[in-house]
């Protein structure tokens, strides 16, 4: 498969959601659940999902620097994980 074809692969899937929890649900079957990117990616962006939500409408909280740095490099390792897979 050529880069433009993965980057296609990526960009087009049938799907949309108004929703973050949609658009969350439909890439863990979709990437996770089938073996595109390991099952550590899906638990660390769950984590993080989980996080804003909770910031976001249920709870008032600060977060600290250290609280939030995991998510950091977790990030990364998903950039660099969709890099990979589309040969970039």
């Amino acid at each position: 498969m050529t880069v433009e074809e993965k980057k296609r692969e990526l960009s087009y899937e049938p799907y949309s959601s108004s929703k973050h929890s949609g658009v969350l649900s439909y890439f863990n079957k979709r990437f996770i659940r089938e073996g595109v990117f390991h099952e550590d990616i899906g638990r660390s962006i769950n984590k993080a999902f989980e996080l804003r939500q909770r910031g976001d409408y249920r709870e008032y909280i600060d977060l600290s620097y250290e609280q939030v740095e995991p998510f950091i490099k977790e990030a990364e390792v998903f950039i660099e994980t969709v890099k990979n897979h589309l040969n970039l």
